[in-house]
């Protein structure tokens, strides 16, 4: 089977090119087809040293594309099979025309209103043959009265965290992501700072950049917040090892995240989480989260608290039981080839 996968692309090493490249290596190398992957550039593209590395090291033909069309149709004309990241209208219709399946992949919950670019993504999502949605925080914005049978959940995760750690091993709490408004840091910094816990022996590690990092720094100095450590932007390797022998992994966005991977990362290694019900986190937590919503300082506050005082025999009990229910909430990447397949018998001639 010859499979062409397309997403567009800023230029940096991001989540959905991060996950472009691990499904297309597990196709090649796990699967047996042949792959052509091609990123589409998009306003403001700029290549990242972090994607080129990434890129390099794949085994998979990799293409760049200025987003015309007439350099897409010789790649989808090759294929069997058009698997398109974000419902983009070129992908879908050149599909359309060329007569091969097309499936998309939905990262990215629906606006309101009306736009042509909107309107381009609603007609693209309607024509594809199947539509998988990240989380079922996306598919309901998407497919709010009535599923399609043509439509699943089916989580985009690229490598997960491995090898858990005694309890014993861990401290404190962790936050990990991009230092921007909404993602819930500077409120994080507040409650930290109220909560009455012994800042020594349970430290608040922040890492991560963006355009908050000015900010935050002085925010923590003029405040005098004590027991945060600031470590900035971290190698997978290091985040992954933070995130391991971390008690607590505090994901607190106002901004209707899409999935939220930092929860699934955690808990793979058997770290439970401390998030709001905002957007996807509602099922990425897990039922073992400690919750509060959106924007609530004094919710958060008390989270911490409640986090820091819990026994160890209940955190224990926590720990197992988010790291086995994460089990039954993913897919493995093999789902990916079998709908495939079904998808090739099925398509009419």
């Amino acid at each position: 089977m010859k499979v062409f996968i397309t997403a567009p692309c800023l230029g940096a090493f991001g989540g959905i090119e991060a996950f472009c490249l691990r499904l297309a290596r597990h196709l090649r190398e796990e699967e047996g087809f042949k792959v052509k992957l091609a990123f589409r550039e998009v306003k403001g593209f700029q290549l990242k040293n972090s994607l080129r590395d990434a890129i390099e090291a794949s085994p998979c033909e990799t293409h760049f594309l200025k987003g015309r069309w007439k350099e897409l149709a010789p790649l989808i004309k090759w294929s069997d099979l058009v698997h398109g990241h974000n419902p983009s209208i070129s992908p879908v219709a050149l599909a359309k025309r060329y007569r091969k399946p097309c499936v998309l992949t939905v990262y990215n919950w629906r606006r309101r209103g009306w736009s042509l670019r909107l309107a381009l993504w609603g007609l693209a999502n309607r024509w594809a043959d199947r539509s998988w949605y990240i989380s079922k925080f996306v598919w309901d914005t998407w497919e709010p009265r009535k599923r399609k049978p043509t439509s699943a959940r089916l989580p985009v995760i690229s490598e997960l965290p491995e090898g858990v750690v005694s309890t014993e091993e861990r401290s404190g709490f962790f936050f990990v992501g991009r230092w921007i408004p909404n993602k819930g840091l500077r409120l994080l910094l507040d409650a930290y700072k109220a909560a009455k816990l012994d800042k020594e022996k349970w430290p608040l590690r922040v890492a991560g950049d963006g355009p908050l990092r000015e900010e935050v720094l002085n925010k923590i100095s003029e405040e005098k917040i004590e027991g945060v450590e600031t470590l900035g932007f971290v190698s997978e390797e290091k985040r992954k090892e933070l995130t391991r022998r971390t008690k607590w992994m505090v994901t607190p966005p106002n901004t209707n995240e899409d999935l939220g991977l930092t929860p699934l990362e955690a808990r793979s290694v058997g770290v439970p989480c401390i998030v709001t019900n905002d957007g996807g986190l509602r099922e990425t937590g897990g039922q073992d989260a400690l919750r509060c919503e959106p924007g609530d300082l004094q919710g958060l506050t008390h989270l911490l608290e409640t986090a820091a005082k819990m026994p160890e025999l209940e955190y224990i009990n926590r720990s197992h039981q988010t790291k086995e229910e994460l089990s039954n909430y993913l897919e493995p990447l093999s789902r990916y080839g079998e709908e495939y397949r079904k998808l090739l018998r099925a398509f009419p001639k």
